[in-house]
């Protein structure tokens, strides 16, 4: 009896571990950063927005996070003003979704789990366009159908939106910057779980680094203020 015990206390323990090793690991690969080719810039700027991350397993019925769903509501709503004007200008809307297919990953927490709803866009947001794009790590050009689709619409400027700022968004803009597009962040089309001053200095850094940081009603506003088709792709160039 007392061998059963040690051997089955030694099988749990090396499951912990193996468990936690494999949790690091992937810790570490979501937190590289792709280089990419840089593209070729033109005085004209046509640019698209990315709704990065906003499914039912992080904003929605499925999330074990109560405040992505406290913030949801919100977000959503200045979210779907954003696709709604943009799709109004012909500018290209990307959804990007974060998909775990590590099936070791998802015994911690399936709510993203490849195929589950969780993995699904959330279901109060505004679906104008086929463009969406899987990923498994933070950084949305690790999948190389970004990349394709930006460079075939001859996207140089990216609009930013969804969750989370310190994380996947961060890590998406970075890999955007290392492509030298330029960027647009929507300040409050964009959340952080991490405290709200940490925001404030992100977009303070990124202010810093020559990049555009406005609301959505500033954003709205230039839309407006642009002539027709100046400062847009029509959605067919993509297609």
């Amino acid at each position: 009896m007392k061998k059963i015990i040690i051997v089955g206390a030694s099988i749990l323990a090396l499951s912990i571990l193996i468990l936690v090793v494999n949790y690091i690991l992937v810790e570490k690969s979501q937190s590289q950063i792709s280089e990419g080719k840089p593209i070729n810039q033109k005085t004209t700027k046509k640019q698209a927005v990315l709704v990065i991350d906003i499914q039912e397993g992080i904003t929605g019925k499925s999330s074990t996070s109560d405040f992505f769903v406290e913030q949801s509501e919100e977000l959503v709503g200045v979210v779907n003003r954003l696709i709604d004007s943009s799709a109004g200008h012909n500018i290209p809307v990307i959804y990007v979704k974060n998909e775990i297919s590590n099936p070791l990953i998802n015994i911690l927490n399936n709510s993203l789990a490849k195929g589950s709803p969780g993995a699904e866009l959330d279901s109060r947001l505004r679906v104008v366009s086929a463009f969406i794009i899987n990923k498994d790590k933070g950084d949305a050009f690790s999948n190389p159908l970004l990349d394709s689709i930006l460079i075939r619409g001859d996207i140089n400027k990216l609009v930013f939106t969804g969750l989370d700022l310190a994380r996947c968004v961060n890590s998406t803009i970075l890999a955007a910057a290392n492509r030298h597009y330029d960027i647009c962040l929507i300040s409050d089309a964009l959340i952080t779980k991490d405290p709200d001053s940490l925001k404030q200095d992100m977009l303070e850094k990124f202010k810093q680094r020559g990049f555009e940081v406005m609301s959505c009603e500033e954003y709205l506003q230039n839309l407006h203020r642009q002539e027709s088709g100046a400062d847009s792709v029509l959605v067919t160039a993509l297609q």
